[in-house]
């Protein structure tokens, strides 16, 4: 028992006393390791000291937090109304272009819309109001 307890404590020791080794080799590349290089020069590095300890002010934000529940609330209606919208605008295009041939673009221009098109357009309509409208 004492020998596994002392065969542990010196293979910890072995790994927090193993240093950091910096090399340039032949080629000039710059190497790192934890074992000291063979037949180069080296320069053995210090271990970085351990990082400060971090104020919990520091990752807190300027506002203060909402609850989860008012925040996750406010979403879900931001969302309902999105949805909303879309239905509606999924309904007037369903109507327009079931009823109306001819649209207009964006520049105030009359264009008489393709049966193919416009039903195509039927059809992405149709599937908008079963995706938005409840």
């Amino acid at each position: 028992m004492r020998i596994l307890l002392l065969t542990t404590m010196m293979i910890f020791a072995a790994s927090a006393s193993a240093g950091l080794y910096k090399w340039v080799d032949n080629e000039g590349n710059v190497h790192y390791s934890q074992k000291r290089p063979a037949n180069q020069q080296f320069k053995k590095l210090k271990a970085p000291p351990p990082a400060p300890e971090t104020s919990k002010s520091l990752y807190q934000s300027s506002e203060p937090a909402k609850p989860a529940s008012s925040t996750a609330a406010a979403e879900t209606a931001k969302n309902q109304k999105i949805r909303a919208d879309n239905c509606e605008k999924a309904k007037k295009n369903l109507n327009n272009y079931q009823i109306h041939r001819r649209m207009r673009d964006k520049d105030g221009n009359v264009t008489i819309i393709d049966d193919k098109v416009r039903a195509s357009q039927i059809e992405n309509a149709k599937k908008a109001i079963s995706n938005y409208c409840d």
